[in-house]
Formats: C-alpha cells, sequence, structure tokens
C-alpha cells in the first residue's frame, strides 16, 4: 500500500504514534540505564564499605596469618547471608581463597583478575568481573599487618544477576506507562488531526497541492486582475495580470499593506461592512477599472477580501460597439415606423390624385432630416455624441416627444482627459430619464399639453468646463427623495427592481472627472439636470 493513499487522519495518527512511541522507548532505555548504573553504585558502595570493614578486623588478620578454620568459614556465610550478599572472600597475599561460600574451591586462586589494585599497590575499590558465582559488582579491600605489609585481600561482592531481578519490577513499570502513554498519545492525535483536518475543509495534503497550483496555474492565465487581502489589510496574492494593469512588482507587492501599495484603494473598508460589490468604477494607478468586491469569510468571520478587476477601456469596446448596435437599431426601428406612417400617406394622396402635395410632403421630410444632420455636424463635433443625439431624436418621435438641441451648443473635439464614451453615458442617461418623466406626466395628466412634450439639451464646452444640461417639462424630482439618495446605486423613483442605475452613473462619472451634477425642479413643471465637467484637472 503507498503511503500517499493512506488517509491524512491515518497518517496522522501513525507518526504521531510512531514518534511518540520511539521517544517514550528511548526514555525507558535511559531510565533503565540510569537506575542500573545508579543500583550497580550504590551495592558496590555498600560492598567496599563492608570489605573495607573487614580488612581492618583483628579476626581477619589473625585469620589471614594463622590459617582459616571450620568456624571461620561458618561465621563468614553467615554474615554474607546478613548483608544479603553473595560472598564474602578472603584471600592470602597470593590470591589464593581462604574463605568462600563453596568449600571445594577454598585453597584455589581467586578469579576475576581484578585483585592486583590491591595486593599489589594495597588499594580499596569497586570493580565488576566474572568470578566462579559469575558477574558481580565487588568492593575490594587490602589487608594489611601491623606493620603496614599487605598480607591478603578481601572481596565483597553481589551478583548482577540478582541486581538485575531488583530492577526488572521498575523496568515493567516504565513499559506500561510507556504503553499507556502511547495510548494517550493516540487519542489526542486522532483528535488534533481530526480537528486539523476540518480546518483544511477536509482535503488531503496532496490535494491541498494540486488544488494551488491549479489556483496558481488558473490565476496567471485569466485576463481579469485578481487580488486579495488578509484581515489586516495586507497583500495575500496578486495574479499576473493585476501586476500588468497596476504597473506592480509582484515580489516586492506581497505581504504588504494594501494602503501602502495603493493609496486610493478602499478595499479595507470590505473588511469591515463585509458587503459584497459588483461592476464598481475605481481610479487606481491612472487607470478606469470596472471592479468587483467581496469579503472572503470562514466560520462567520471576515479574514480578508478579494477584487476581481479589469480595464475600462476593453469593456468600453464591447461597450462602445454595443450603444452604437443599439441605437442604431433605435433609429432605424423609429425611421421604419415613420417612414411606414409617411408611406401610407404617401399611398392614400397619389390615390385621391394629390401629387403636389405627395412632393411637398417628401420636400418636407427630406429637408427636415438634412437640416438636423447638417446642425448636429456644424455643432457637435465628436461623432459618437453626435450619432447618439440623432438616435434619440428619432426615438423621441416614436414615443411622441420632441429632443430639441438648442441653437447655441457647441462641442469641439474633446480632450484626451475626457473619453466620449462617458459622455454618451451621462447625456444619454440624462435624456433617457427625460423621456421617463414626460411620459410619466402624460399619463398621469389628461389634460397634457403638447407644448410640454419637448426636451431641451444643450451643450456647451465654451471656458474651462464641458455644460451638459437636459431640461423637461415632465413630472419633475420626487419631493419625498432628497437630491443625494436618488444618486445612490439601486435607488430610483419608479422601479427599483430594474431602474436606479442611470443617475447613479451619472454621479460617478462627473465625481471620477472631478465635476459636479445639479438637480433642480423647474419654477412650472418638469426638471432641470446639469453636469460640469472640467477639461483640465483640478489643482
Amino acid at each position: 500500500m503507498k503511503w500517499s493513499s493512506i488517509s491524512f487522519r491515518k497518517r496522522m495518527l501513525i507518526i504521531m504514534t510512531l514518534s511518540g512511541l520511539i521517544e517514550l522507548l528511548l526514555l525507558v532505555a535511559a531510565g533503565f540505564m540510569y537506575v542500573k548504573h545508579e543500583q550497580e553504585q550504590e551495592i558496590g558502595q555498600k560492598a567496599l564499605g563492608v570489605a573495607s570493614f573487614l580488612a581492618k578486623s583483628p579476626y581477619v588478620i589473625d585469620m589471614i596469618q594463622s590459617g582459616a578454620t571450620p568456624e571461620y568459614q561458618q561465621r563468614y556465610r553467615s554474615l554474607t547471608e546478613l548483608i544479603g550478599a553473595a560472598f564474602i572472600v578472603i584471600g592470602n597475599k597470593d590470591g589464593v581463597r581462604l574463605v568462600h561460600p563453596v568449600d571445594e574451591r577454598i585453597g584455589r586462586p581467586m578469579k576475576g583478575g581484578d585483585n592486583d589494585r590491591a595486593l599489589l599497590e594495597g588499594e580499596a575499590y569497586i570493580s565488576i568481573a566474572k568470578g566462579s558465582l559469575g558477574y558481580s559488582v565487588r568492593g575490594k579491600s587490602a589487608v594489611f599487618d601491623s606493620n603496614g605489609d599487605i598480607i591478603g585481600v578481601v572481596s565483597v561482592g553481589y551478583l548482577i544477576d540478582r541486581l538485575e531481578d531488583r530492577i526488572e519490577p521498575f523496568l515493567v513499570y516504565l513499559t506500561l506507562m510507556a504503553l499507556l502513554v502511547v495510548a494517550a498519545n493516540a487519542i489526542v492525535s486522532s483528535y488534533a488531526s481530526r480537528r486539523f483536518q476540518r480546518a483544511i475543509l477536509g482535503f488531503e495534503p496532496e490535494e491541498i497541492g494540486r488544488l494551488y497550483v491549479e489556483l496558481d496555474v488558473t490565476l496567471e492565465t485569466l485576463k481579469e486582475g485578481i487580488l486579495s487581502i488578509d484581515g489586516e489589510g495586507r497583500l495575500r496574492s496578486i495574479n499576473r495580470s493585476a501586476c500588468q494593469i497596476l504597473g506592480l512588482n509582484k515580489n516586492e507587492c506581497l505581504n504588504q499593506p494594501l494602503n501602502q501599495i495603493l493609496p486610493e484603494s478602499d478595499l479595507n473598508v470590505v473588511l469591515k461592512t463585509a458587503r459584497t460589490d459588483t461592476d464598481i468604477n475605481l481610479y487606481l494607478n491612472q487607470k478606469r477599472l470596472i471592479a468587483n468586491r467581496s469579503p472572503i469569510i470562514v466560520d462567520g468571520k471576515v479574514v480578508g477580501a478579494v477584487s476581481s478587476f479589469r480595464l475600462k477601456d476593453d469593456l468600453t469596446e464591447l461597450t462602445e460597439q454595443l450603444a452604437k448596435t443599439k441605437e442604431y437599431a433605435d433609429m432605424l426601428r423609429s425611421q421604419t415606423h415613420e417612414h411606414r406612417n409617411k408611406l401610407n400617406t404617401i399611398s392614400g394622396m397619389v390615390q385621391m390624385g394629390e401629387l403636389d402635395a405627395v412632393q411637398q410632403l417628401i420636400g418636407q421630410e427630406t429637408a427636415h432630416y438634412q437640416t438636423l444632420i447638417e446642425f448636429l455636424r456644424e455643432t457637435i463635433k465628436e461623432p459618437l455624441i453626435a450619432g447618439m443625439l440623432l438616435g434619440k431624436t428619432e426615438r423621441a418621435r416614436e414615443l411622441g416627444l420632441k429632443l430639441v438641441v438648442e441653437e447655441g451648443s457647441r462641442l469641439e473635439p474633446l480632450s484626451d482627459r475626457i473619453n466620449a464614451e462617458d459622455v454618451v453615458t451621462i447625456l444619454g442617461n440624462l435624456i433617457d430619464n427625460a423621456f421617463d418623466a414626460t411620459q410619466e406626466a402624460i399619463a398621469n395628466d389628461n389634460n397634457f399639453s403638447p407644448t410640454r412634450r419637448a426636451i431641451q439639451v444643450s451643450i456647451s464646452d465654451f471656458g474651462n468646463e464641458v455644460i451638459l444640461e437636459v431640461e423637461d417639462q415632465g413630472c419633475g424630482l420626487p419631493k419625498d427623495m432628497s437630491v443625494s439618495s436618488l444618486v445612490k446605486r439601486g435607488v430610483s423613483s419608479k422601479d427599483n427592481k430594474t431602474r436606479g442605475v442611470g443617475l447613479y452613473l451619472v454621479s460617478e462619472l462627473a465625481l471620477r472627472y472631478q465635476g459636479e451634477l445639479e438637480m433642480a425642479n423647474n419654477q412650472e413643471n418638469g426638471a432641470r439636470m446639469t453636469v460640469y465637467l472640467p477639461k483640465e484637472d483640478l489643482a
């Protein structure tokens, strides 16, 4: 079975249990060796004390000088049992046994090879050696006569086997405790691994590694810029597209506070509000962006935020094409509807033989369109805005309204600072709102005057500002809603489910250009909307 095929919990359990077992076995072995050594030292000191005491005894000195008798043998054997030793052996200066627990070994040389320090140098010491009875811890001491000459040696020993018998209960105790600790460690390991795997959403380590690689590759291949921050506002991740869009160096930015890298960013607000924003307009590092922002919530707590964004210019290309297509469609639909009515009228007049009237009608229509196109061409030098006004004029005629561009209007080609697409968005939304307000007033007033069907549009670029003004004679601004509330996203005096975006976009674009949106009701009927866009950046 492959290691990777075992679940993370089982791997954690095996690793922690084995590591704990190995550590405990080492501790048990170390403890056993320490106790054994201490026991040997303790017994050795005891044996050395008895040997030193006997070596100074006048009875031992006399026995070595005069020879051992059975009475002496019995006395020292009794003493051996009394102190719990394995043996007491007394030898002469040649190392021949005079006293020994076994009668057959009396008179033979002492074994172990550890008598030289006593017999030659006259020392008292502890040694471990193998004698005739087996391995033992021995206390040896030289015996001196009254002249100070070495006449023999006393050896008191305790067998190692008996010492180990005394240590075995302690070893069993240590082993049982080790097993108990291993069992406890296994329980703790199981609990810890379960909690840890729950924290990583139940994934296996290999799955997390694979997901990380997949996520990293996915983020790097997206054209949208994506960045995320943690709960303290530090930049935690940013993909290649985001670096290219904002002109940042990934290695220099990671783990740095976002408000230092991008002072204009207010992504930190999401950490406090936990609000999701979609399709908002941002201006970062002198780039106009369309962004989405969402909080990262874990266990009900906001732990970070993520933002995805693209250059607005990239979206503007598609938006512009769609807007142009929509304007052309509206214009063609209006013209088709209007021309069908005209053709029906011409057909009827031809059948009635009113040819002069037919020629006059055709001339009027031709003159109307030609005059309108020439007027827009001369006054509005931005083709996109002129096309939008032409389309809105036809749309007004289809709705039974009249769109009038004031005679004094003028718009020269815009500077690089102001995009024509943004002006189209501002002016188009204001005109659409004027259409809606006028239609609502017509629906609510049976005596609605035909002169109130006109919507006045004024465009001026004299001085340091581009001024866009739209005035209608419809129902006017709602009196129960403040001006500041009308420019909020999703707020509308009409159907909030489908409206509430137009004035919000107008206000956002005006603020972006450091301009201003003014809204006011006329003294009699309708409302007047005015947008001021500075041609140059304000200091």
